[in-house]
């Protein structure tokens, strides 16, 4: 009934996949689990490739890496089963009836979102504390919340969707590097007339980046946003729910995008000094970001 497809990169996943089949086994439903290691001369490949002797868990891996989006069509094209269900190969089990709850809402046709959670505690390592801070302010949301506006709050973290919904649309591989293609997949349910669910059946959030490497991601998922407008894969109708391009559009009304580029690369270093310390302010955040769309712009 079920494929657990899990993408994984640059991370153990066997605790996660041990807990899944455990799961899966009382459900007395059938499952495969496959995992897909993107991961290059992985020091845990090893250990990885034990995972592969659990029943119905197969593993891959592979030399060339083949990138984010064609790493889970990949996925999905080795599955078997008519339901699949997305698991980045960094989350950790927080219920133990994880997969009994997906079961209770599984709907011909429609896609379940589960949700992301992140620890309460912050961590040890202050090097860590902009990505859990942002995770635990902006991704770790209610499912009522959500619901409000269901493809905008689309995430391939954790979500259950119809093999057959996946097929017809599948992640897009032109989109390379970090950063919104789980923005572009909702667009896409959204355009098709897919029904989306959310629920409160988050995953937690294990692999958090340093803050250096974090605003690494930021800087690229804002180039590949601002490419997928160049390219018309964003209809505009779409921009004024996506809140950094809503405020492009309003610079570029006001004729200061200039202005704030010229601000952003003149207090770049400083602002980044600011968010890799040990309070990083989230507004600040922000205006990284703003900065960093319209000097690319």
């Amino acid at each position: 009934m079920l494929s657990v497809l899990i993408p994984v990169k640059d991370w153990n996943p066997c605790a996660l996949v041990e807990s899944l089949a455990a799961q899966l086994i009382q459900s007395k439903q059938s499952f495969e689990i496959i995992v897909s290691d993107d991961s290059v001369e992985s020091e845990s490949l090893p250990l990885s490739q034990s995972i592969g002797q659990l029943p119905g868990v197969r593993y891959f891996c592979r030399q060339q890496p083949l990138g984010r989006s064609a790493n889970r069509n990949f996925l999905a094209d080795q599955a078997i089963y008519p339901f699949l269900l997305f698991i980045d190969g960094d989350a950790g089990i927080a219920d133990q009836k994880f997969i009994r709850n997906y079961f209770d809402h599984l709907s011909p046709g429609t896609v379940l979102c589960g949700g992301t959670l992140y620890h309460p505690d912050p961590p040890d390592n202050p090097d860590y504390l902009l990505r859990w801070k942002y995770g635990r302010s902006r991704e770790q949301i209610d499912a009522a919340k959500r619901q409000m506006n269901p493809w905008k709050s689309f995430s391939t973290f954790n979500f259950l969707i119809p093999a057959e919904v996946f097929l017809t649309i599948r992640f897009n591989e032109t989109i390379s590097g970090y950063g919104h293609e789980d923005t572009f997949f909702g667009i896409q349910l959204n355009q098709s007339d897919v029904k989306i669910i959310h629920l409160n059946n988050g995953l937690i959030h294990l692999g958090l980046e340093s803050s250096i490497n974090y605003l690494e991601k930021v800087r690229q998922s804002v180039l590949n946003l601002i490419q997928l407008q160049q390219r018309n894969l964003l209809p505009p109708k779409y921009w004024r729910d996506i809140n950094l391009l809503r405020t492009l559009n309003l610079l570029k009304k006001l004729r200061i995008t200039w202005l704030i580029s010229a601000w952003f690369n003149y207090r770049r270093k400083s602002m980044e000094k600011r968010l890799c310390g040990t309070h990083p302010s989230l507004l600040l955040l922000d205006l990284y970001k703003l900065g960093s769309i319209s000097h690319i712009d």
